[in-house]
């Protein structure tokens, strides 16, 4: 078993390379961790209110662009079912990339809400400025993913896995914050400790779990 838990647990890469995950998967867990640290930068780390519609069409665009080519590319893979064109690195990678900043937007107001006593209503993002600034993020980190320079890989291997372990366990604190009855409760940054540490314990059992499971059904082969 490969020792990178959270990259065995998710779909690590078919090619030999330095990072845990595929492409795919790097773009949407990477992508969520850096757009949630743009919003934060921002002033917007506790925003509640979520993205306007226009954006809100965008996201649901983008994860439907990287659903259409995940299946094209399952498609593929099959060998017996026509598919439309042969798939790319380069387009695993920038669907990816999209899908977790359409992930942020859903994700994060909803975390917020969950956890946070002050009541910010303002959407995560204001206007097309700062949806643009964090794409110009995504695409730093695509040209730096896509470079295979290894001067990039210890760093995005790092985060990569942080990522994984970090959008898990939002998800995880969601349902420990309404099981425990702290709703919106949190008002400060150490307030948000306890149930986001409770959060990462539960994602690094969840990934222990699948990893086990993995490895008992497919022992180390990669799925392509």
């Amino acid at each position: 078993m490969r020792a990178n838990v959270p990259g065995f647990a998710i779909l690590d890469p078919a090619e030999p390379t330095q990072l845990p995950l595929e492409a795919r998967d790097f773009g949407i867990y990477v992508g969520f961790l850096v757009t949630w640290g743009y919003l934060i930068a921002l002033g917007r780390g506790r925003a509640k209110g979520m993205p306007k519609p226009w954006m809100l069409v965008t996201m649901i665009l983008f994860v439907g662009i990287m659903g259409f080519d995940g299946l094209n590319a399952f498609f593929y893979d099959l060998q017996v079912v026509p598919h439309l064109y042969e798939p790319r690195l380069e387009l695993r990678l920038g669907t990816g990339l999209l899908c977790g900043i359409a992930f942020a937007g859903f994700l994060v107001p909803v975390v917020n809400f969950s956890l946070w006593r002050e009541n910010d209503m303002r959407p995560i993002f204001e206007n097309w400025k700062q949806f643009a600034g964090a794409l110009a993020l995504l695409v730093v980190l695509f040209v730096m993913n896509a470079s295979e320079l290894g001067i990039f890989y210890w760093p995005l291997a790092i985060i990569t896995s942080a990522s994984t372990v970090i959008l898990i366990a939002l998800i995880n604190l969601v349902f420990v914050v309404s099981i425990t009855g702290k709703d919106a409760s949190a008002v400060t940054w150490r307030d948000a400790l306890n149930p986001f540490a409770a959060g990462v314990i539960l994602a690094m059992i969840e990934l222990g779990l699948l990893s086990l499971l993995r490895y008992a059904v497919l022992g180390t082969t990669v799925l392509p």
